[in-house]
């Protein structure tokens, strides 16, 4: 199971994605919105695999919503094949459009 949790800091989010079977920071990402394009800078800790996916997904929201963005989080299964990240690279995918999408909903009231 992978979830993604939002927290608002003022007009900026905060983005928590945790999952597998021991949750931990395994990357962090800081996406800035300039009125024109978004910036990343992010560190990926030793070991740890979830900083490229975690780029993809703070550009798609701060260029989404125009807003800066941190996302941070890790998903960890033991012992993981092939076909076990492959599940939680999707997991992780449909659980943030998901967010993506209730965030959307709530922009719209």
């Amino acid at each position: 199971m992978v979830k993604c949790e939002i927290t608002r800091v003022g007009e900026d989010d905060l983005i928590l994605v945790t999952g597998g079977t021991k949750p931990h920071i395994g990357a962090i990402v800081l996406c800035t919105w300039d009125g024109i394009q978004a910036h990343v800078v992010s560190h990926g800790l030793p070991h740890h695999k979830e900083e490229k996916l975690y780029i993809e997904l703070a550009q798609l929201w701060c260029t989404t919503f125009k807003k800066n963005v941190v996302l941070t989080g890790g998903i960890h299964i033991d012992n993981a094949t092939k076909e076990d990240i492959e599940m939680l690279v999707n997991k992780t995918w449909e659980s943030f459009f998901l967010l993506m999408a209730n965030n959307k909903v709530s922009i719209i009231k």
